[in-house]
């Protein structure tokens, strides 16, 4: 494993809770919003049917789809009024990556207008080689479409990438591409979820990951 982690040309990572630390400010904000729509969630409810693609959440906790667009707003302007930290030590270990000749990209269901300013205000808006955005795609994760698409755009085969995420739509996404899924538990799923989902291996952090790269 730890080989076909160094012989990689290119990894792709996920966004929210695997590079930026935002799933305690995630949670805070679907709290929030589920409860001015009435409808029951909890933490537990959470960590059971979180996915990154948010209508897939909407589906799940039971939002009647005719709310999804005013939902959608709504989260956005709650989620909004702050901009999480980084996961401990990710900005420097991804410019150590990439300092080894690793070509980066940014997979997230994160749209382009509140990335780009999340990646300006900690310091990484000029880290990655390609970006696919949530709202740049016709279909979300798992479909194996964003990954793809950061392929082209490195000009490589998905097979020479190495996917790092904290959801079970990443490492769906991933294996259906082609890719090397990696877990990371800085998210809402845990190790033997993650694992069922495809991920060759499930560590702590998005860091942890690099440094058995690098070292």
């Amino acid at each position: 494993m730890v080989s076909r982690l160094r012989q990689a040309e290119a990894w792709a990572f996920d966004w929210d809770g695997t590079l930026l630390d935002s799933m305690a400010r995630t949670l805070a904000v679907y709290q929030q919003l589920f409860d001015e729509f009435a409808v029951p969630f909890d933490e537990a409810t959470f960590r059971a049917h979180y996915s990154p693609t948010w209508q897939r959440m909407y589906g799940s906790v039971g939002l009647p789809r005719e709310h999804w667009e005013a939902a959608d707003r709504r989260w956005v302007e709650l989620y909004e009024t702050e901009v999480p930290a980084l996961v401990h030590g990710a900005r420097e270990a991804l410019r150590a990556l990439r300092a080894r000749g690793v070509r980066l990209a940014l997979v997230t269901s994160g749209h382009r207008a509140r990335v780009e300013l999340e990646l300006r205000a900690t310091g990484l808006g000029d880290i990655f080689a390609t970006a696919v955005y949530g709202d740049a795609v016709p279909h979300q994760k798992p479909d194996p479409a964003p990954l793809l698409l950061a392929s082209r755009y490195l000009r490589l085969e998905p097979s020479a990438l190495v996917s790092v995420g904290d959801a079970i739509d990443d490492m769906e996404m991933s294996r259906r591409a082609g890719a090397y899924p990696i877990g990371v538990l800085t998210g809402a799923a845990d190790r033997g979820r993650l694992k069922s989902a495809g991920a060759h291996w499930v560590a702590p952090t998005a860091v942890e990951v690099i440094a058995a790269a690098i070292r």
